[in-house]
This record gives C-alpha cells, sequence and structure tokens, in this order.
C-alpha cells in the first residue's frame, strides 16, 4: 500500500550514526566575485571592439596616404615603382597585365563591331542623349584615353573607389549609397575629374568624353540601362 504523505505527517530523516552532515556553505563574496567577472568580461569585449575600430581606421588612413603618394609620382617614377613591385611579385604585376589585356581585347572587339558616331575621333564613344555630351578624347584609336593604364589604376579600380567615397563621405557627411555598382560608378566619374581635369570646384563641371563615360558604366553597369547623364550646374565648362 503506497503511503501518502503531507507537510504534517512526513517522517523525519536523521543523519546516520557516525556520519558527519555535511551543508554547503555559500561564500559571502560569491555573488559579487560573479558580477564583477561579467564586468570584466564587458569591458574587454568593448576594448577589442574600440580597438578594431582603431585599426581599421588606422588602416584607411594609411590607404588614403599611399594613393596620396602615387598621385605625386611623375611617369618616369611611376614606372621605376612598377619594375621595383615587378621585381618583387612578379606574379601579381603578370596576373594584373593579363587582366589588363583581356579587358582591352573585349573592349577593342566590341568597338570594332559598333559604327562610332560621326564626331567621335578615337574609335571609342557612343552616340549621347544630348550634344552637350557628344565629347570625344580626340586621341587616335590606338591612344583612347579610355584604354591607357591609368583609367584602370585611378579611375576603375574598386579599392581606390571605395577609398575615395569613405573620403568624401566621411568629410560631406553623405549616407551611404545602397547600390554597389551606382556608387562606384559616381565616384569613378568623380576620379576621372580629378584624374584628367584637376580639382574643379563644387560650381565647375566638365564634360566626360563619351569613350571614358561608356569605359565606366560597362564595367559599373545599371542592369536596366538607365542613366542620369550629365548634369549641369551654375557653370559648365566644356573642351
Amino acid at each position: 500500500m503506497e503511503a501518502n504523505y503531507t507537510s504534517g505527517n512526513a517522517p523525519t530523516v536523521r543523519p546516520v550514526d557516525g556520519l558527519p552532515t555535511r551543508r554547503r556553505k555559500l561564500h559571502p563574496n560569491s555573488g559579487r566575485k560573479s558580477a564583477k567577472k561579467q564586468t570584466n568580461m564587458r569591458e574587454r569585449s568593448l576594448r577589442e571592439q574600440q580597438q578594431a575600430t582603431i585599426m581599421a581606421h588606422e588602416g584607411q588612413q594609411y590607404c588614403e596616404s599611399l594613393q596620396d603618394k602615387i598621385q605625386g609620382l611623375s611617369t618616369d617614377e611611376m614606372r621605376h615603382l612598377c619594375n621595383v613591385i615587378a621585381k618583387r611579385n612578379p606574379a601579381l604585376v603578370q596576373e594584373i597585365l593579363e587582366e589588363q589585356e583581356r579587358g582591352n581585347i573585349g573592349i577593342t572587339e566590341q568597338r570594332q563591331s559598333e559604327r562610332p558616331p560621326t564626331w567621335c575621333v578615337c574609335q571609342g564613344c557612343r552616340d549621347m542623349p544630348t550634344a552637350q555630351e557628344r565629347v570625344c578624347c580626340a586621341n587616335s584609336p590606338t591612344n583612347c584615353l579610355s584604354l591607357v593604364p591609368e583609367m584602370s589604376e585611378v579611375v576603375l579600380h574598386p579599392g581606390v573607389l571605395r577609398v575615395a567615397d569613405t573620403y568624401r563621405r566621411a568629410i560631406f557627411g553623405i549616407p551611404l549609397e545602397t547600390d554597389d555598382n551606382r556608387r562606384s560608378r559616381h565616384s569613378a566619374y568623380r576620379q576621372f575629374t580629378v584624374w584628367h581635369y584637376g580639382r574643379l570646384g563644387s560650381r565647375v563641371h566638365q564634360v566626360i568624353p563619351s569613350c571614358c563615360v561608356w569605359r565606366i558604366r560597362d564595367r559599373y553597369p545599371n542592369p536596366l540601362g538607365q542613366y542620369t547623364g550629365f548634369l549641369p550646374q551654375r557653370r559648365t565648362v566644356l573642351e
């Protein structure tokens, strides 16, 4: 028969003779130690996050400093630097040269299959929606401005565009553009202007040659093929 006990009639459990009763004693400071441990962990995590932020900022400043130094090099100094890099890491230079050659071959084949507009000299332009945008670099087909090495290194390189856009947003407090291609495309337009025309200011705008515009758009296209085009402001300077 099963026995039913209540709080009133439950049997008393007595310790066995000869065996001491052990009771777990809690240290009065154990709760404080646990709270202190959690606080230390939070502070350590916060310090690691701050250190990571500082390192990222220093890395960005280092990249910007390198870009400034490269921009200040002359043509002879640039060639010497490329030769030094080629000696130290020939595989990297070979990979970059092959990538650039493949890109130029593809562009040349595309241009040969398309008939350029009558106002184009370099044979790399495409028709533009307004007369103001129908500008050619005026170079020969073999020396088209859109195919020179600086175009790939300064205007189209994703790392250069990323640094330039980050710097611009930090200076002017501009929010991040979520469309990667659109952000890179507009940053490339600005890079071309600084590289080819120099700093113009917010009120002065130069029309980018059609061949270079389409080189940028082919690299960072709009999936629908819709582009804003040239937007003149208070003063427009055309070649």
